[in-house]
């Protein structure tokens, strides 16, 4: 950046300051007593480009107006890098309302950008550096020279650190960020193993509700196929008891028939067997005198109707045995049913499945203790009291079987709120794996900003050292010209101390053993590198530099050395402000600006 025009009213000694087509190259030196407004021409360009001084901050701008008046204001114009030619204009009243805008020359009614922040950001865009870097480099105000501090913001800006210390502040703050969600995150995996532990999960409730469940399921089951048995039975039971006693009835008048048949078939032939083959036995004849007697009209041509007789008998003999095995089976049979419900009741009356047994009647208590299927089995039990018998054990076993529904009613809802408690466990499970998860990932991000930071380091420190050597090889060509030689090479430590090679001693020395004059020409040596560093860094192409005072403390013979190696330096610092007190006699610049204490006005 080369100023080209600075204007000014009421701005602290000046009523009127106008310094128009200022040199883009070469010195401008600026001369004057104590307190004549030399370096004011310096604080107007600084309030100028950044709203405040080196002297002032925002806080005390209203002692920038000059006293007695109400308001002043500033025009800064300028050639940027891109030789667009800019100016800024600065309004600022005793009521503290401060107006600021940015426009280019040639057409000055379209600001680019008006109001602080605005005009901050696009000057800092058009120059590349901001106030701190300002005054760490092209701008030396009234004050003894110094080392620059390494901690600083503007140091580290020229050395181009300032964005790797932003994104390490910013991995260090994204790291904190991590580490907090990390202890949210572990809370709250505490507070779901609290309700993980509050649960009191069993990992064999279920199996075993679930058993006791299929248990009761098939007692249920056996009851109830023990009941519908025992109805089935009792039914098929008084069902058969009439057809059994009937079928024992005719089975019992078939065997009296059958007998008189057997009797009568063996008397016919016994008979017939004596008069046809033994005639004349004495048996014989008195068989035949038995028939004549009670058969008046018996013949012998009768004697084969008793051989008739006794094959018809005998043919009903075999009938009637028949008859007889048609009705044991028949008893048999019907029997199976008195059998079947003796076991039904058997098996009613005490069932392994349960834990319950029928009551015995008074009447089967007193009958030597005899079960009622052994008295069915013996037939010494009438249906009379067995039906209400049989009664008692169904309605017995409908009560256990609603017994049973209302435990299974219970093992089913707790088996119900058990599986809601391992579901809402596996929910807490899930919900505090998806929780590691995310903390995992959170300690992944933070491994990875350590390591960001690690490399960040390395990078800031190379960059530093580079910057280190590259400011010192600016220093060293520099140095000779301010010291005819005598100082040639210059060491910066990485605090930016400075330490500097004598070829008398053939050792570096620290400042303190040198004068004080060398010393501040090595301390300007060292800002005007920086102003190269800074310049460097940003591509800000022809730059122009203030110094206020810096020959002090310098003899005739030093200043006058600076003064004309000053301008030989860097081709692209071109423009070099030189402000004192008086200049050595006869040296010659681009332009000679004279103030005096009487003099309100400066126009050049």
């Amino acid at each position: 950046m080369i100023l080209t025009d600075i204007i000014a009213q009421n701005f602290l000694k000046y009523a009127r300051l106008e310094l128009t087509d200022l040199p883009a190259q070469g010195v401008i030196a600026i001369d004057g007593a104590n307190e004549s407004g030399k370096s004011s021409i310096g604080e107007v360009i600084c309030f100028a480009l950044f709203g405040r001084t080196f002297s002032l901050d925002d806080g005390n701008l209203q002692k920038l107006i000059r006293w007695g008046e109400p308001a002043c204001s500033i025009t800064l114009r300028f050639l940027a890098n891109d030789q667009t030619h800019y100016q800024i204009t600065r309004m600022l009243d005793r009521s503290g309302n401060h107006g600021v805008l940015l426009s280019r020359v040639d057409d000055a009614d379209n600001p680019i950008a008006r109001g602080h922040d605005e005009v901050d950001a696009a000057v800092y865009d058009l120059l590349g550096y901001g106030y701190d870097e300002f005054i760490e480099s092209y701008y030396l105000a009234q004050r003894e020279i110094i080392a620059p501090q390494p901690q600083s913001q503007a140091v580290k800006s020229m050395a181009g650190l300032s964005p790797l210390e932003y994104v390490a502040y910013e991995h260090e703050q994204e790291i904190d960020r991590e580490k907090a969600s990390i202890d949210r995150l572990q809370k709250q995996i505490e507070q779901l193993d609290e309700e993980l532990t509050a649960l009191e999960l069993d990992p064999t409730a279920i199996s075993s509700l679930e058993s006791e469940q299929h248990a009761l399921q098939a007692n249920q089951t056996l009851l109830q196929e023990k009941r519908q048995t025992l109805e089935e039975a009792f039914g098929r039971y008084c069902q058969m008891l009439p057809k059994r006693f009937a079928a024992r009835r005719a089975g019992r008048r078939a065997r009296f028939y059958r007998l008189l048949c057997l009797l009568g078939a063996l008397a016919a032939a016994v008979g017939w067997g004596l008069l046809a083959r033994l005639p004349d036995h004495p048996y014989s004849v008195r068989l035949a005198s038995l028939f004549k007697t009670y058969i008046p009209q018996w013949e012998a041509q009768y004697l084969t109707g008793l051989l008739y007789a006794a094959v018809g008998l005998t043919l009903l003999f075999v009938l009637l045995w028949i008859r007889v095995v048609t009705k044991q089976m028949k008893v048999n049979r019907l029997t199976a049913a008195a059998e079947d419900l003796a076991a039904a009741l058997e098996s009613a009356q005490l069932s392994p499945a349960t834990d319950w047994a029928m009551p015995r009647t008074e009447d089967e208590a007193a009958s030597d203790q005899q079960s009622l299927s052994q008295r069915i089995l013996d037939e010494t039990l009438s249906i009379s009291e067995l039906e209400p018998a049989v009664e008692q054990l169904i309605e017995a076993m409908g009560e256990k079987r609603d017994t049973l529904q209302q435990q299974g009613i219970r093992l089913g809802m707790a088996l119900q709120k058990e599986q809601e408690r391992v579901e809402q466990g596996e929910q807490i499970k899930i919900a505090r794996q998806g929780l590691m998860e995310q903390r995992a990932e959170h300690e992944r991000r933070i491994s990875i900003g350590h390591k960001a930071l690690e490399l960040l380091s390395g990078a800031t420190q190379n960059l530093s050292l580079r910057f280190n050597r590259d400011l010192g090889a600016s220093v060293g060509r520099t140095l000779p010209i301010f010291t005819d030689n005598r100082y040639q090479h210059l060491q910066i430590e990485d605090d930016l101390s400075v330490r500097v090679f004598s070829s008398q001693k053939r050792d570096f020395m620290d400042l303190v053993e040198i004068s004080s004059g060398t010393q501040r020409q090595i301390m300007l040596a060292l800002r005007l590198a920086l102003a190269q560093a800074l310049n460097q860094r940003t591509e800000g192409g022809r730059q122009f530099v203030f110094l206020d005072e810096p020959f002090a403390f310098f003899d005739q013979e030093r200043t006058r050395n600076t003064l004309r190696a000053l301008p030989r330096l860097d081709e692209q610092i071109s423009q070099i402000w030189i402000v004192a007190q008086d200049f050595p006699v006869g040296e010659a610049f681009d332009r000679s600006l004279a103030c005096d204490r009487l003099r309100a006005e400066l126009v050049a």
